[in-house]
């Protein structure tokens, strides 16, 4: 067949590379993929072989290889060169792979407890079967103080940070129950991100398995102490001894509401002893 029968017009080229012409004169400007033929009458036409030359760099480009380098590949290519490129795109993109399916996996996490938190039924004090768990924690003394709280919520995420620490779950903060019988809102000693596991290498605080007293609160931080009220007239009601520290989760926030008003916070507390009554059932 004559060579000349064997093109593509740039529209024909674009459609069969799932670009738009736009495209190909863009690279053709900038000198990183040009036409096999330029006819007399100015026309692009782009050779068969061409394809697959353009799917590598297309596949390059999505892997996020700036164009400037992708040229300069181009400059200098060979069968060496060509190797050694797949070979370091092919380890950079195992890497990028692993890193996608964490979060996937973290994703499909915070679907989960978004459900669930869509679940709650706020106002209501129950006593639930909960299984151990673990935290994160950075000591956040004065942490209701906005000009601390920034410092402190620096520390905490740096610190997770560094230790790749990844959660589907808002930062959480832990009031002693004394504190909050006595009304101290400015208590807290801790700030923490729960983990559904164990992390290598950093010493988590544990929540034990067992039955703890909960309370969803809808509102702001500025009311939640409403809720640890509830929970503890509820509690002495009911003979309840209670553990040492009330755990405040974030269960709705920025993402689903509009305003620190419209959260969903959950206060929960480990009961140690019941005195009898019907603890089981919400009030």
């Amino acid at each position: 067949m004559d060579q000349t029968e064997m093109r593509f017009t740039t529209g024909e080229f674009a459609a069969l590379c799932g670009v738009t012409k736009h495209t190909l004169f863009h690279y053709d400007e900038i000198g990183i993929f040009s036409p096999a033929i330029r006819g007399e009458n100015g026309y692009r036409y782009y050779a068969p072989a061409q394809v697959e030359v353009f799917q590598v760099i297309s596949v390059l480009k999505e892997l996020g290889m700036p164009l400037s380098e992708i040229r300069a590949y181009l400059d200098r290519r060979s069968p060496e060169t060509l190797l050694a490129l797949l070979e370091q795109e092919g380890k950079a993109l195992t890497e990028k792979l692993t890193r996608l399916r964490r979060l996937r996996k973290l994703i499909h996490r915070k679907a989960e407890l978004t459900r669930q938190a869509l679940a709650a039924c706020p106002g209501q004090v129950t006593v639930e079967e909960w299984p151990r768990r673990w935290y994160v924690a950075t000591a956040a003394p004065g942490i209701t103080d906005a000009g601390k709280y920034v410092h402190i919520l620096a520390r905490h995420l740096e610190y997770c940070q560094a230790h790749q620490v990844e959660s589907p779950y808002a930062l959480g903060a832990i009031l002693p129950v004394e504190a909050a019988r006595q009304g101290d809102w400015g208590g807290y000693t801790h700030c923490y991100t729960q983990v559904d596991r164990p992390v290598r290498g950093i010493r988590l605080l544990t929540a034990p398995e067992g039955r703890y007293l909960t309370y969803c609160h809808a509102g702001s931080f500025d009311t939640v102490q409403e809720g640890y009220r509830r929970l503890l007239d509820w509690a002495d009601a009911h003979r309840l001894v209670l553990g040492k520290e009330f755990w405040e989760d974030v269960l709705l926030d920025e993402l689903t509401a509009k305003g620190y008003d419209q959260y969903l916070l959950r206060l929960s507390v480990f009961v140690e002893q019941t005195g009898g009554g019907r603890a089981q059932e919400p009030l």
